[in-house]
C-alpha cells in the first residue's frame, strides 16, 4: 500500500516546496520502494466466540459465545484482538536540524554555533539514547532555530474543520501538520474516558468504558492506571497521540451535565490522587494527556458566557488541587475552558493562565483552548494553541499568521517549544509511536479495530468494581431461596439508540453520556441480559414488565420472591440535567410502595444507572438499592455479578446522594455566578444535615472492624510516610463471613474558622481480605495536607491549634479518632503527650 507522496516527505522529515512536490509527483512509482508507512494487520477472533462485524451503516455487532461459565459469555462485541496484532515499526530517517545530514534513531546530529557546537540526538532517537554531547534540550533548541515561521505557526493553530464540521480523515484536533526533521503531527481525540465515536464506522471498534465518575467510585489508583494504559493503547491504534483528558473538575453543581466525565467527584483530594496514575498511565504509552477544563467550568448552562466569580482561597483549596497534581505528574497540556472567570474568559485570563498555572504551579507544558473557546487573540494572556483552529462563525482564526507576527520570536519559540519538549519527553518522535498524517488517516480512524478481548474483560471488571451497594437489609446477595425474580421497568431493558446518538451531538444513553465524551455502547449488556444469563447459571426464573405499567408491575412483583425495579437517566455536554430524578421516578415509587404493601420491603431491590447523584424517594419501600454511574457496554454484567454475590461490592461514592435536591447548588441562570458557598462545596456543605447516602459511602457483603489507631508526629517507622509531616496508622479486619475489599478513609479537621468540619486527606483501597484477616493501613499527611491558603499573602500556611484525625469507612462512618497539635506550624504531639503549647 503506497503512502501518498506528501506523507512520505513528511515521514522522511524533508523540507520540500509545494512546487517541487508537484514536479516530483510523477516520480511516485520510483519512490514506492522507499514507502515507510505501509501497514497490514491480521486480526484474530476470540477462540470462544463468533462475530459478524459492522457493515456499512450497521452499527451493531452480533456475537455468540460457546462458553456460558462466566457472565462475560454474554459480551456481544466485535472482539478482534488488537492486543494480538503485531505492527512492525519501520526504520525512519530524518534530516538533522541546522544540517543537511540525514540521521537515524541511533545517531547524533552535528553541532552548530547555535548549539555551542554540541552534538545532539537525531530527532528520531529514543529517549534512552545518550551518545551525544547534548540532550533533548539542545535538540529542541536546534529544532526551533531551524524551523521556519510557517512551520512553527502550524503548531499554534489547529486544522481539520470547516465551520463546526470535522473534515473526513482528520482527528477531532489536528496540529503540527507536515513538519520537517521527522517531527510528527499532533493528532488529538476526545475523550478522557474512551475514543469518541464521532463516525458510525468507529462504533463497535473501540471500547465503551465506564465513565470517569464510575472509575472514581473504585477509589483505586491501580485500576485508574490500568484503565488509562488501555485508553492510550486504543488511541494509538486509531492514529491519535494526544488524549483530551482527564477531566478533573470538582463537582460544584450536582446537575452538571459533564459531571460523569470528572474523576474528582465532590473532593479535590480524590481527583488529585487519581489524576496522577491516569496521566502516568496514558503518557507511558507514548500518548500525551491534556487535563481539563481549566478552570471552574462547573455548569453547562450558559457555559460560554457565565462569569464564575470565585475567591482566591476557594480556587486554591477546592478547584486547583487536581490540576496542581496533574502538573506535578508532568501532564503535557492543559485545556482552558469556555466560561468567564472573575470577569475574563478562562481562555484569555492571565491571572489563572500565566500567574497561577504557569508561574505558581510551575506548569511546563502548553495551554490549548477548548474548541471555539477563544474570544480574542489570547497568546499574550497565556494560551499557546487555538483549537480547532477557526472561530466557527466566519472560518477565520484568532491565531492567524497576521496576529502571530506581532509576537516576539522568543514568545513564539516558548509556545512551540513547550509542545516539542513534551513530544520528545514521551517518545512521540520514536518509530513505535509514529502516527498517521491527516488527511491520510482513513485506515486508522475507520478501519482498525482498537478494542480487544483483553479490554472487554477490563471494562467489565471496572464496571463491576464501580457498582455502589447503597442499602442492604439482607436481601442481597441472592441465594438459593430466590427462585423467581420480577424484573420491572423499561430501564431494565433499555436499548442504545445508536442512530439517534450519531445524529445529535447532545444525546446520551443509560450506558454512556452525550457530547464530546460519548463512546457509544452499540450493543450494551442490559440489566435484563445480565440477569438472564445469571439465572441460567443460578437456576432462577425471570418474569418481566418493560412497559412501565404500574399495575402490571405490582402484580408481577407480588408473585415473585424478589422484585428488581430499574431506573436510569443520562446527561450530556451543552446542557445541565433538569433535575436529580431518574426518568422513571414516579414508576419506581409507585411500584415499590405497591409491592411492599403486601410483601416486606426487603423483597424489593432497586437498580439505577446515572451520570451522578440522584434522589431516591422510593428508599423506604426497598430492602436494597444499588447504583452505577454510566458504565458502558457491561452495565448488566456488573449488576448481575453483584446481585448474585459473584462479586462482593467495594465501591465508595465520590458524591453525596441527597434526600432532595434543595440544598444542592443549582446552575446559575444569571451571567454573574457568585460562588457564595466558598470552601463548602459538595459533600462538605452537607455535614450535619440529613442525606440519603454520604460521600464515601458504600456497603459490602461482609463487615470490617477498625482498631489500633496511631498518630505519629516524630520519626515515622513506616516507609509510606517518608517525607510526611504526620503519619496515621490503623488496622482493618474483615469481621464478616465472606472475603471482601474495604476502602479505608482518613478525614482531617483543621483548626481554622473558615474550613469545613473535616476534609478528605487520605484513602487506601486495601487488598481483598479473607474472613478474620487483618491489613494495616498507613496514611501519610504531608505539609500541604495540613495547610490553608492565605489569599492576602498568596502563600500556604498551617494554623496553630488542635487537629482532629478521623479514620473510617465513609465521611460519616467514623470508626477511630485522635488529635494532634501544631505549634509554630510544626507538629508537637498528640494530646496524650500533654505538651505545653500556647494556642
Amino acid at each position: 500500500q503506497a503512502t501518498p507522496l506528501k506523507s512520505l516527505v513528511h515521514t522522511l522529515g524533508l523540507r520540500i516546496s509545494p512546487r517541487l512536490l508537484a514536479a516530483m509527483f510523477h516520480l511516485v512509482a520510483s519512490l514506492a520502494s522507499f514507502c515507510l508507512l505501509a501497514s497490514s494487520a491480521s486480526t484474530e477472533r476470540s477462540d470462544n466466540s463468533t462475530c459478524e462485524g459492522v457493515e456499512g451503516d450497521r452499527t451493531s455487532t452480533q456475537c455468540s459465545s460457546t462458553d456460558d461459565s462466566s457472565l462475560l459469555a454474554i459480551v456481544k462485541h466485535n472482539v478482534q484482538k488488537a492486543d494480538d496484532v503485531k505492527f512492525t515499526p519501520p526504520i525512519f530517517s530524518a534530516q538533522c536540524p541546522l544540517s543537511p545530514k540525514m540521521c537515524r534513531g541511533d545517531s547524533c546530529c552535528p553541532g552548530h554555533p547555535l548549539t555551542s557546537w554540541r552534538s545532539f540526538p537525531c530527532p528520531l532517537a529514543g529517549r534512552k539514547f545518550k551518545g551525544c554531547a547534548g540532550g533533548q534540550d539542545v535538540l529542541v533548541k536546534a529544532l526551533l532555530a531551524a524551523m521556519t515561521k510557517d512551520e512553527k505557526y502550524r503548531f499554534l493553530q489547529g486544522v481539520g474543520w470547516k465551520g463546526h464540521d470535522n473534515m473526513k480523515e482528520y482527528h477531532i484536533g489536528n496540529a503540527a501538520e507536515y513538519q520537517p526533521f521527522g517531527i510528527p503531527p499532533l493528532n488529538m481525540d476526545d475523550n478522557g474516558q474512551g475514543f469518541r465515536t464521532f463516525d458510525s464506522r468507529i462504533v463497535g471498534k473501540v471500547t465503551s468504558w465506564p465513565c470517569g465518575l464510575a472509575i472514581a467510585a473504585t477509589w483505586s489508583e491501580v485500576d485508574t492506571k490500568r484503565w488509562a494504559v488501555a485508553l492510550a493503547e486504543e488511541f494509538k491504534v486509531k492514529g491519535a497521540n494526544v488524549i483530551l483528558g482527564p477531566g478533573v473538575n470538582v463537582h460544584r453543581v450536582a446537575r452538571g451535565g459533564r459531571n460523569a466525565e470528572y474523576i474528582s467527584g465532590e473532593a479535590p483530594y480524590l481527583g488529585a490522587r487519581l489524576a496522577v496514575p491516569y496521566i502516568h498511565g496514558v503518557q507511558s504509552k507514548g500518548v500525551l494527556a491534556v487535563v481539563k477544563h481549566f478552570i471552574v467550568n462547573d455548569q453547562e448552562t450558559n457555559r460560554n458566557s457565565v462569569n464564575s466569580i470565585v475567591d482566591a482561597r476557594s480556587l486554591w483549596e477546592v478547584y486547583y488541587p487536581p490540576f496542581q497534581a496533574a502538573v506535578d505528574a508532568g501532564v503535557s497540556a492543559v485545556m482552558c475552558s469556555y466560561n468567564v472567570v472573575n470577569g475574563k474568559h478562562a481562555c484569555g485570563n492571565p491571572d489563572v493562565l500565566l500567574t497561577d498555572l504557569k508561574e505558581t504551579m510551575g506548569f511546563k507544558g502548553w495551554v490549548q483552548s477548548d474548541w471555539w473557546a477563544l474570544h480574542s487573540f489570547a497568546a499574550p494572556q497565556g494560551v499557546d494553541q487555538e483549537m480547532p483552529g477557526i472561530r466557527g462563525h466566519d472560518g477565520k482564526a484568532y491565531f492567524s499568521a497576521g496576529n502571530l507576527d506581532f509576537l516576539p520570536g522568543a514568545k513564539i519559540d516558548d509556545m512551540v517549544g513547550r509542545q516539542l519538549k513534551m513530544m520528545l519527553r514521551h517518545g512521540l518522535f520514536e518509530a513505535a509511536n509514529r502516527v498517521c498524517q491527516p488527511p491520510h488517516c482513513h485506515e486508522e480512524l475507520y478501519d482498525r479495530v482498537a478494542t480487544s478481548q483483553k479490554h472487554a474483560e477490563l471494562s467489565a471488571e471496572l464496571a463491576t468494581k464501580s457498582v455502589l451497594l447503597l442499602k442492604n437489609t439482607g436481601i442481597l446477595p441472592f441465594g438459593a431461596r430466590v427462585k423467581k425474580i420480577a424484573l420491572l421497568g423499561s430501564a431494565c431493558n433499555a436499548p442504545a439508540d445508536v442512530r439517534q446518538q450519531l445524529r445529535k451531538f447532545d444525546v446520551g444513553s443509560y450506558y454512556n453520556l452525550g457530547g464530546s465524551g460519548r463512546v457509544i455502547a452499540s450493543d450494551p449488556v442490559t440489566i435484563y441480559s445480565g440477569l438472564s444469563e445469571a439465572c441460567k447459571k443460578h437456576r432462577c426464573e425471570l418474569v418481566t414488565e418493560f412497559s412501565d405499567s404500574v399495575d402490571v408491575a405490582i402484580a408481577k412483583g407480588r408473585g415473585a420472591d424478589v422484585a428488581v425495579i430499574c431506573g436510569g437517566t443520562t446527561s450530556t455536554e451543552m446542557q445541565d440535567r433538569p433535575n436529580l430524578s431518574v426518568d422513571q421516578e414516579a414508576f419506581m415509587v409507585a411500584v415499590s410502595k405497591g409491592i411492599s404493601s403486601t410483601k416486606t420491603p426487603g423483597a424489593v431491590v432497586t437498580l439505577t444507572m446515572t451520570p451522578g447523584a440522584v434522589v431516591m424517594p422510593w428508599l423506604e419501600h426497598t430492602g436494597a438499592a444499588l447504583n452505577i454511574f454510566l458504565a458502558g457496554t457491561y452495565t448488566g454484567t456488573a449488576f448481575a455479578s453483584v446481585l448474585f454475590g459473584e462479586t462482593n461490592p467495594s465501591a465508595k461514592s465520590p458524591v453525596t446522594f441527597p434526600i432532595t435536591e434543595f440544598g444542592t447548588v443549582f446552575p446559575c441562570k444569571e451571567t454573574d455566578c457568585h460562588y457564595k458557598e466558598g470552601l463548602f462545596v459538595g459533600w462538605t456543605a452537607f455535614e450535619g444535615k440529613p442525606v440519603n447516602f454520604p460521600f464515601g459511602h458504600g456497603l459490602s457483603f461482609t463487615t470490617f472492624g477498625y482498631s489500633e489507631l496511631i498518630v505519629s508526629i516524630f520519626k515515622h517507622k513506616w516507609k509510606q510516610c517518608e517525607g510526611a509531616s504526620v503519619c496515621v496508622y490503623a488496622l482493618v479486619k474483615n469481621t464478616g463471613k465472606v472475603k471482601g475489599v474495604e476502602v479505608a478513609q482518613l478525614y482531617l479537621g483543621i483548626p481554622d474558622a473558615g474550613e469545613p468540619l473535616k476534609l478528605l486527606r487520605g484513602f487506601e483501597r486495601l487488598p481483598e481480605l479473607e474472613p478474620g484477616h487483618v491489613a494495616a493501613v498507613v496514611f501519610p499527611l504531608h505539609a500541604r495536607d495540613l495547610q490553608v491558603y492565605d489569599a492576602l499573602k498568596k502563600t500556604w500556611h498551617a494554623a496553630d491549634g488542635l487537629y482532629r484525625v478521623y479514620v473510617g469507612s465513609s465521611s460519616r462512618d467514623i470508626r477511630l479518632a485522635e488529635k494532634f497539635v501544631l505549634c509554630g506550624g510544626h507538629p508537637n504531639g498528640t494530646m496524650q503527650h500533654k505538651l505545653n503549647c500556647k494556642l
